[in-house]
Parts: C-alpha cells; structure tokens; sequence
C-alpha cells in the first residue's frame, strides 16, 4: 500500500512508508499530477546528495548517493488534488542502509541490524558498505498494510538464513561453555582461590504469584501478595545457605529481597555448587564501588517544573553511594549507615537533587524527602526502596568489572529485581566516564541510565560513555537518556562527569512524580514520561535512525527536560482517548488485548490543532515496560537469566491509515518513535507485540513541540544559572 505524504482527497503518494528502511540504490517513486519543474522542488537532508528525475507523471528519488543513516525527503510546491487549492510541501522520513539483502519492496522493512555470530558471543556491526568476513543482516518487516509481520534474514552475499537457529547454537554453546555460572565469574575462577559469590536460587518449585500494583493510584504499600512472596524468598535463601555449606560456601547474608545468598566460596567449589537443582545462578558479588565522575536547572528547564508548582514534594529520592562529606547545605530525612563512609563527590550528587544553600538554587527536586542509602552494599540499595520507600533512586557508582564486562552483572539483575516489587522504584544511574573500549556501566532493561552533555544540551561530554553490550539481535541501545554534567556547580564543589547528570535527571524524575503520583509506582510509566519529555538530541541524530543504522548512540532518547515532562505527566489519557497533544498511560499489557496482527486492540490517539497560527509539530512518542528478571528453562536447565520475555513494537498511522513512524528494535525494553506532524490532523499510536506471550507492565507517553513553542516559549529564553556555587 503505498502512503500517502499530504492529507486530503487524491494526493501524492509515495512507494514507500514514512520512516522506511531502504537498500541504498532503491529508487523512490512519488506519484500524482507532477510536471517535470516540480523535480527541482525535492530536497533531501542528510549527507550525500540523491540525484531526483520526472519519469512520466511521477517524481523518482535515486538514493545511490545517500550516506547511511536518516534521511528527510522534502517536497516543495506539490499540487493539491484535494480541497484545499494550490500547491503544499510534503516530507517524509527514509534511513538508507547498504545491504546485500534482496528486499521484499511489497514488504514495509522497518528495523535493521547487523550481526556476527561468533563461538560464544555476537558482534555488532555497522549497515554500511566494507564489512569484511561472515556476517547476518537482519530485517523486521510488516506487510504495507501492517496486518502481518516478518522477520528476513541473510548472510553477506545475500542468501536467506534462518537466524532463529543460529541464535539457538548459540545459545546451546553458551549454555555448555558456562552452565549457571556469569562468564564474569567463570573467567575468574581460573585463577583459583576464593571468591566472592551471589547465588540465586532456583523458583521452579517455588508458587509466588506475580507483584500487584493498582495502575490509577500509588500502590503505597506492600500487597499480601508481596509480603507472603518475602517470606518465600527468606524461606529458599536460609535452604540454600545450608546446600551451599556442602560445597564451602560462607554465607555472609541472606537478602530480605529476592532469593539470594551472599557469601565467599573456593573457586574450584563454584561450578559443583551450579549444577545443585536449588541454584540458578552463581554472580560474582564485588564489594567495592568505583565514582563515576554547571548541571544547570535552566538547560533542563526544572525552573518551568518549578514555577508550575512541581519541586518533588512529597516524593521520597535516595542517592546510592557513599555519605555526603559535609551536610551543612543539605536536608537528609534519613541514612543507611551512621555514620558510614563519606566523599565530597556525594555531597554533590546529594545537592543536586536538594540543597538549602543560601541564596542558590536549591537544586532539581528542591521539595522532595532525601535519604541518603550511604554505602556500596547492595543492602543499602534494598533499604531505600523496602525500608524507606523511595520510588526514585540515584546512583553514580560502579563495580570494576562493569566497565569491562559485555553483559548484566549481579547489580543489574538486582536492582532489576527491585524495580519490579513494591514500591516499584524508578532507578536512575550514570552510564560511566571513560574511552570509546569502555561499556556503559548499568545494563539493567528496568532503570534509567544517563549520560553526560554540555551547558547548551548541543554536544555530549567526550568521556560519557556509550559503548553498548552484547545482545542477541546486536542492537541494544545505552544509554537512554542524557543530561548535565559538565562544569556542575553545587554546595562549593564544581566536577564534571555523568555522575552529576544521573542526579539531575533524579530530580526530574522526581518532579514528574509529584504531578502525577500514580507513576510513584510505575518506573515503566516514568521512563516513557522521561524519554517522550527529551526532545533535543546534544549528539544530533534521532534515536531510531541511528539504531537501524548500526551507529552506536551518545545521547539516548535525548537531554531530559523537566518543563515538558511534567506537562505530559499532568495529561494522562485512557485507552482510545478522544484525542490529545500530549498524554501518557500505564497499565498491563495481556494477549487479550491484542488483535490477530499482533497489535493493541486500543489505541492512544494524538490530535494536532486547526488553528492558522500552528505551523506544525514534531511529535516524539515514548514506550518502556519490563524484564522479568527471573528463571528461564533452557535445554530443560534451570538458569537465572535477565531478558526480555516480550518485544513491544510501536507504530502510528495518520487518519488515512498511512504509517508515518514506527520503532521496533529487538534487544530494547523501550521504543522511540518520532515524526513531523500535520496540523488539524488525528494520529493513532499502537502497540505491536512482536513476541513473546507474558502479561507485561508498561508505560506510553507522547507529545508534540511546537514552533511556535520554540520561538517563544520559555524554553528557548530562560537564562542559564548554576545549582548553588
């Protein structure tokens, strides 16, 4: 079906969907009442040069000259077919790839990625031309009407593959290299002697229904459910303390969270210890935490949060690390540890959420409850979600082994534990500071990690890091947020690092929460509010663009901006709402939700107004939901592992039933679409489930910027100031 690029009656029509991947070659053909002058009314932005010919009563885009990446197609002075007289301008979105893949032109292909699939691990590669050696291009692709889906595989010259039973090889040689061991642990054991251990243990036996949460209110307290789980977990921790003595293990702790024990073990012991039925998994558990080195309330616009009576009150925040060295400008309602370990680099992390110094800014989230969970321990972590109930945590540390490791470590296992039990905390965390070989820091699917940007949002800090893990489809994307911290000023300190943006973006989060306290209880839902807010891009290419491209991201979803998130969180809308510029929803996602295709039976529907004045919008919609977190059966073994059960796609038709953006990534718990919008016109947002069968919490949230916003909203006019300093 080809899609139309201007509302109306009989338009033009282009051969392609808004937002498409295409081979780059591919000639595009926009037909409709054309003369061969209109030829030179078609520009397109991006890098390369498209060379644009009138063949017959069509205008044809040659993409031959194209450079791999995002594309916009503008088409100036088209002739109108519909009511409206004269001539329009039309665009639509392309990302070009260069690929050896015969594609399906019948076929809508909308995500790509390039995959080597080594002996024990997946390479990620770029989409472009000169990728030497075996490599697998792989496609999602829905058929022009959206009712079917597709997934297309091939190697480097072009021949089909069945990609699912190569990612089964794969996973059956892992599964034989590394048992219930975390790789980061079993290439530690070869240096022997005693190590310390997290065991996870086996629930296969163990009936604990799923955590409850109401979707129209804060859950403000631990359900039955919740509490008879607790004591399940406590029950299979202290059986398991008891099998692991057998083997040498010294427990050291049982956690009251979930069902780990924490002790130090002999290296030989370890594997034995694995393939005990009660154990699904053995982590390496490291002790110790390494700082991830003018966050300016203005450039996150928290000022207009502020002035619009959002400062996070009422919201309970705790910073993760250690103590803050001098309290003298700080409020804290109450610590992990007294006295505990102290730095001056948590008295910034601190004040940036909340400081009371004299005649500065006060900080993000000026009115909120700040505890301090002041040590490394994870005990501290659980203490400010189940203790003291803090429904968003900061964290600007990391283990050593994070910044080397490919995969989820212990913490993020964790922690993504702990984002799905009460009080279903939202955890924000710093991606790291370091080289281009570094990974980011955090890579849990159910938190925030933030990267670092300048004073004007329009460059990320060289040392933020970006570099993704490994995943089974090459395409994960971290981290998924930005903010600043370059040249932070606060409390009498000034650094710079992601460690002071992880905060900044706590307080927003904080912010948002207050305007909308049912998300005190979504971290899905926040996420979405978050991502959806970030409309400015500090590393200039749009999210899904740089994805489908194989280009490995700096800025996420973008610089976090209070402003427009709390606009979005004051706006929640129902399941086939009437109609909204902006909105955000949380719920359950089940099967019966869904139609034959595969798609949300509802639909959220985004309405851009009529008025003469509205010269148009760029739309940004936002969707998240969770990692279980918990067992898997794999080869009939019982394993901890941390993936993805369902992958979530989002689309989003315009009133003819035109796709005019989609995202639908594969390793992602979060999808980005975005889009120029049209005024007067009505859009539909779905939610395609692509796979997997599980109920899934999640959050959508969307709005639209704009220019008249942007010319003389406060946004672009505030002056820039420093927290405090």
């Amino acid at each position: 079906m080809a899609r139309s690029i201007r509302n109306g009656g009989s338009v033009p029509v282009a051969d392609i969907a808004s937002g498409e991947i295409v081979r780059r070659g591919r000639r595009i053909r926009i037909a409709g009442d054309f003369t061969e002058r209109d030829a030179h009314g078609v520009r397109v932005t991006g890098a390369g040069a498209a060379d644009v010919s009138y063949e017959g009563d069509a205008l044809v885009i040659d993409t031959s000259g194209l450079a791999i990446g995002g594309h916009t197609v503008l088409v100036s002075g088209i002739p109108s077919l519909g009511k409206e007289k004269g001539r329009q301008d039309a665009a639509f979105d392309v990302i070009v790839v260069d690929t050896p893949a015969p594609l399906d032109e019948s076929l809508a292909v909308l995500h790509a990625t390039r995959i080597r699939i080594g002996e024990l691990d997946i390479e990620s590669l770029p989409m472009g031309a000169g990728v030497e050696g075996e490599f697998r291009d792989v496609f999602k692709a829905v058929t022009r009407d959206g009712e079917k889906a597709e997934v297309l595989a091939f190697d480097q010259v072009g021949e089909r593959v069945d990609i699912d039973e190569e990612l089964a090889g794969l996973a059956q040689r892992r599964q034989e290299r590394y048992g219930r061991v975390e790789p980061a642990l079993f290439e530690q054991l070869e240096q022997g002697g005693e190590v310390d251990v997290a065991v996870w243990a086996s629930t296969r036996d163990v009936d604990v229904p799923e955590p409850e949460k109401s979707d129209r209110r804060q859950t403000r307290k631990p359900s039955r459910v919740d509490a008879a789980a607790r004591k399940q977990w406590a029950a299979l921790g202290e059986k398991l303390a008891d099998v692991g003595r057998e083997y040498g293990l010294e427990p050291e702790r049982i956690d009251q969270a979930a069902p780990v024990v924490y002790g130090r073990m002999p290296a030989e012991a370890v594997r034995k210890l694995a393939e005990h039925d009660l154990v699904a998994g053995v982590f390496r558990h490291d002790r110790e935490g390494i700082d991830d080195l003018n966050d300016s309330i203005a450039i996150h616009n928290s000022d207009d949060a502020h002035t619009a009576g959002f400062t996070g009150a009422g919201v309970d925040v705790a910073v993760y690390e250690q103590g803050p060295d001098v309290t003298t400008n700080l409020v804290i309602s109450g610590r992990f540890e007294t006295p505990g370990s102290t730095s001056s680099h948590a008295r910034m992390t601190h004040g940036i959420i909340r400081n009371s110094q004299p005649n500065r800014p006060h900080g993000h989230a000026p009115d909120a409850n700040l505890f301090s969970a002041n040590s490394y321990d994870l005990d501290a972590i659980r203490w400010a979600a189940q203790d003291e109930g803090c429904t968003v945590i900061s964290q600007s540390f990391h283990r050593s082994a994070e910044q080397t490791s490919d995969s989820l470590s212990h913490d993020d296992n964790y922690k993504d534990w702990l984002a799905l039990h009460w009080p279903f905390p939202t955890i924000v965390e710093a991606a790291g500071n370091g080289t281009s070989t570094e990974f980011v820091n955090h890579k849990g699917y159910n938190r925030l990690t933030v990267g670092s940007h300048d004073d004007t949002a329009s460059a990320m800090a060289t040392s933020s890091v970006f570099r993704n893990p490994k995943s089974t489809h090459g395409d994960r994307e971290l981290p998924e947020i930005a903010g600043n911290g370059v040249g932070v000023t606060v409390v009498g300190l000034t650094d710079s690092g992601t460690s002071f943006a992880a905060p900044a973006v706590a307080g927003i989060a904080a912010c948002v929460q207050e305007a909308a306290p049912v998300l005190k209880s979504w971290p899905e839902g926040t996420r979405a509010v978050l991502m959806a807010g970030a409309w400015r891009n500090p590393s200039g290419g749009r999210w899904r663009a740089d994805l489908s491209a194989g280009v490995d991201a700096r800025d996420g979803a973008g610089t976090a901006d209070a402003g427009r998130s709390t606009s979005i969180a004051r706006a929640r809308q129902n399941r086939d709402n009437a109609g909204a510029l902006r909105g955000f929803d949380v719920g359950t996602l089940r099967s019966a939700d869904l139609d034959g295709s595969g798609r949300t039976a509802f639909r959220y529907r985004i309405t851009t107004p009529r008025t003469p004045l509205f010269f148009g919008s760029h739309v940004k919609v936002a969707l998240a939901w969770d990692s279980k977190a918990t067992r898997t059966d794999i080869l009939f073994l019982s394993i901890y592992q941390n993936t993805l059960t369902v992958d979530l796609d989002l689309e989003v038709r315009d009133s003819s039933g035109s796709l005019v953006a989609s995202s639908m990534s594969w390793d992602n718990s979060y999808e980005i679409a975005e889009f120029d919008a049209k005024a007067g016109e009505s859009y539909d947002i779905r939610i395609r489930r692509w796979s997997g069968t599980d109920d899934v919490w999640f959050g959508i949230a969307w709005t639209q910027i704009s220019t008249l916003f942007d010319i003389f909203g406060s946004v672009q006019t505030a002056p820039v100031f420093e927290i405090g300093g």
